[in-house]
């Protein structure tokens, strides 16, 4: 099969067996990849069933069809399973080397079944898998985990995956760390890894497995043209030169960002936490996924240690939201985050609750807005599980429903909510609500859509960032054109048009794919992750914000708040849902779904 490696892996960690599975061609033409063919395995597989950090559950790992080819950013690994935070569709994707390194050792992915009874770590390579002992890491930090790892396997073209304290000690928003400086972070993929006691992947391979093109030379011209359209991109260019940090002040000014615990509507110490502000004083070179063109990563010295930088998220997380404004701190804060290994939104927001919690009285969790200090304190209490952090190591759900303040609970369906607010863009509030993830940002970010992108061939756009009307059919719509980015795999900055991603998928695969094709393709694909969450009991119910982010602020939200009721009503009439928020059957059979029934 074109650009294809043809075969996953199956591997049972509780029986340490490792089998090899061909792909089927017809399965490969309706879910493409990335996230799509692993929702495809695990709702066959019957994972809505189980509990997260049960053996039944299964972490899906997988690649796209244009990972290890000349296509720009292409090189995202997806990470799927039920999610132990959310206890619905779990997600959450990277970049780094990973995708393109699984591809060049021959495979398209893995599904890892099962429990190791002692800690373990992955070595995949052209031979299959190898399970070894993570006896000598168990407990150690993300980063000198990935070193020992690196130095144990012995190959120079490596990449890893790691997880932290946190992900072994099941904190529900553990994250997993790639090549030292990316993260699959939300949903709490990294937990599962810890339920399996699997500390870690590893891809090695010596020579490269053939990536064989259906249209070599049209696809070269198709990345060329790209490639000149993502240099003459302005978000491209302000990513490349100020990093994602650099929207901090933009945000700010749209009413976007999120602060003091989503309460505030403007925060004048912006500047002091922007891209500019880490550009002047502590950056010191930009840093890439494997074929990335932008390289929108921050690599900084403090201290005279150089170390990577935050990005947007989580700036705002940790600094907005809870008034920390000292730009080096949040530096510290981050590596302290990555090391243990927590997803920075999700233990942001809880520990920015913790501050709004204990000013109000309601519960004292000792600490106040913006004591950076005692922050990073609490990040290891978090990820080790201990004193305050055992209760926030469940997430804002878990403490919102534990002491009686549900509405103030910053988080959809369990998944906290990210840092862009949607009384600055309305659409948000469709987003946020209905996605499968629960508040997901990414890789629709509804926001571009309402500062002016359109994208044509689906009749994407926006008139009026604060309306309402509209916005569930544009949400909709936005978010099957996205489901590909995870399908493909192509990281959501990269400016690319319907035509041309269907172009290169037709000329690397060789499928019959035009605009029409690849819209069904994510239609179908988020249809599927639907009937999964509707099989772990979600409904129209769930498809809600809290009241915490229905109030109207200054600032440059301008008092607006989004209607979602209308919203919803469109959002479900575009998608062919009933009024519980269950696709019809009439849907399911147009999209070749009705298996799923």
């Amino acid at each position: 099969m074109f650009s294809y490696a043809g075969k996953i892996l199956k591997i049972n960690l509780s029986e340490r067996t490792v089998e090899k599975v061909e792909l089927e061609k017809d399965v490969l033409e309706k879910y493409i990849g990335g996230s799509g063919l692993a929702a495809y395995y695990l709702y066959r597989m019957g994972v809505f069933d189980y509990d997260a950090f049960s053996d039944r559950n299964v972490l899906a790992v997988f690649n796209g069809p244009l990972s290890g080819t000349t296509a720009p950013s292409t090189s995202r690994i997806e990470f799927c399973a039920k999610s132990p935070l959310t206890g619905i569709w779990g997600e959450s994707n990277s970049g780094g080397k990973m995708a393109a390194f699984l591809k060049f050792s021959g495979w398209d992915g893995l599904l890892i079944e099962g429990k190791s009874d002692q800690p373990v770590y992955l070595v995949v390579n052209p031979s299959g898998a190898e399970i070894r002992s993570a006896e000598g890491i168990w407990g150690k930090g993300s980063y000198e985990s990935q070193k020992e790892i690196e130095r144990e396997v012995g190959e120079k073209k490596i990449s890893t995956a790691v997880i932290g304290q946190a992900g072994e000690n099941l904190v529900r928003f553990a994250a997993v760390q790639i090549d030292n400086s990316r993260h699959a972070g939300r949903t709490g993929m990294g937990a599962v890894m810890g339920a399996k006691k699997l500390k870690g992947i590893a891809v090695s391979y010596d020579t490269r497995a053939d990536i064989e093109l259906a249209e070599p030379e049209k696809f070269d011209e198709e990345v060329k043209a790209l490639n000149e359209r993502i240099d003459g991109n302005f978000t491209c260019n302000m990513f490349k030169e100020l990093g994602t940090a650099g929207y901090v002040e933009t945000s700010e000014m749209f009413g976007d960002l999120p602060i003091k615990y989503y309460t505030q509507g403007t925060f004048e110490k912006a500047s002091e936490i922007s891209g500019t502000k880490m550009a002047e004083i502590f950056l010191k070179k930009n840093d890439g996924c494997f074929g990335c063109r932008i390289r929108c990563g921050r690599v900084v010295e403090i201290d005279g240690e150089t170390i990577h930088g935050p990005e947007y998220e989580t700036l705002a997380s940790f600094g907005s939201l809870q008034l920390i404004d000292d730009l080096k701190a949040l530096i510290e804060i981050n590596y302290l985050a990555n090391d243990f290994g927590v997803d920075t939104i999700s233990a942001g927001v809880t520990i920015a609750f913790a501050m709004f919690l204990t000013e109000k009285g309601l519960h004292n969790f000792g600490i106040k807005w913006g004591d950076a200090e005692e922050v990073k304190k609490l990040l290891e209490e978090i990820a080790l599980r201990k004193g305050r952090g055992e209760a926030l190591a469940e997430g804002t759900r878990h403490i919102g429903e534990k002491f009686g303040v549900v509405e103030e609970a910053a988080n959809v369906k369990g998944l906290e909510i990210p840092m862009h607010d949607p009384r600055a863009f309305a659409s948000l509030a469709a987003a946020y609500a209905m996605h499968n993830r629960g508040a997901c940002h990414l890789p629709h970010q509804m926001y571009n859509i309402e500062m002016g992108l359109k994208v044509k061939e689906y009749d994407i756009s926006s008139p009026d960032r604060f309306a309402s009307e509209g916005k569930g059919r544009i949400t909709a719509r936005m978010q099957n054109f996205a489901e590909m980015f995870n399908c493909i795999t192509m990281c959501a900055f990269i400016p690319v048009k319907p035509h041309a991603m269907s172009n290169l998928l037709r000329y690397a695969t060789g499928f019959s794919i035009d605009v029409g094709e690849l819209y069904k393709i994510g239609e179908r694909v988020y249809n599927l992750k639907r009937m999964f969450n509707v099989r772990c009991g979600i409904s129209s119910a769930d498809d809600r914000l809290p009241d915490l982010i229905l109030k109207p602020l200054d600032g440059g939200s301008e008092g607006n708040v989004p209607d979602l009721d209308v919203q919803r009503k469109e959002y479900y009439e575009e998608r062919g849902w009933d009024e519980n928020g269950v696709p019809l059957r009439e849907k399911l059979e147009s999209l070749n779904l009705d298996w799923t029934l």
